[in-house]
């Protein structure tokens, strides 16, 4: 009687063993992803890159995953307005439109349009937001012909009220896979702010 009881407690601290274990590991599964809704306005004093006409101009996002919308003021003709980016965070694939102004090296797009469309993967990887786009645009570097892929990675700080936005471009041979990587070249980074609701 003594050993079956013996064996009824080793079963029982078992099961609550393994519960408090399989709930701590769900508690770890659905850890929520980070959230960048707000409005955010670009700190240039921590960013790397340069003032623009728009640079004073706050963002908006809207992120419910999968979706994270961007819209963005641009100027183009002379006229400054709000631009739409769409993004979904499950890895589906995207395609936005840019405007001219927004394009580095516009000379080497060959679409004469003011607009291009931008294909794109946006994934979560650990906190961080990727999104993963080829350029439509092509150079030509010792008779190669070069593919520029531009990788974004958005994190957004532990309190929630600063964002960075990292951009690298990498350049590609076309059809070989080999990388290039210009030299001396940083990474682009913008810092923002979230600007009180």
């Amino acid at each position: 009687m003594r050993c079956l009881a013996h064996i009824f407690c080793c079963v029982v601290v078992c099961a609550v063993g393994t519960t408090s274990v399989l709930a701590q590991a769900t508690q770890n599964a659905v850890k929520p992803k980070p959230d960048l809704t707000g409005t955010w306005l670009l700190v240039t004093a921590k960013s790397n890159v340069g003032s623009s006409v728009t640079s004073g101009q706050p963002i908006k996002i809207i992120h419910h995953d999968p979706e994270f919308r961007i819209t963005r003021m641009v100027a183009s003709n002379g006229r400054v307005a709000g631009q739409d980016f769409v993004y979904y965070t499950d890895g589906r694939g995207e395609t936005n439109r840019m405007v001219m102004s927004l394009r580095p090296h516009s000379y080497l797009y060959p679409e004469r349009d003011d607009k291009v469309a931008i294909r794109s993967k946006t994934t979560w990887t650990g906190n961080k937001l990727v999104t993963r786009s080829r350029s439509p645009a092509r150079g030509v570097i010792g008779g190669q012909l070069l593919e520029f892929e531009i990788i974004n990675e958005w994190k957004l700080s532990p309190d929630g009220k600063t964002f960075t936005l990292t951009s690298r471009t990498v350049s590609r041979q076309d059809g070989s896979g080999a990388i290039f990587v210009p030299a001396n070249r940083p990474d682009m980074k913008r810092v923002y702010n979230r600007l009180p609701q």
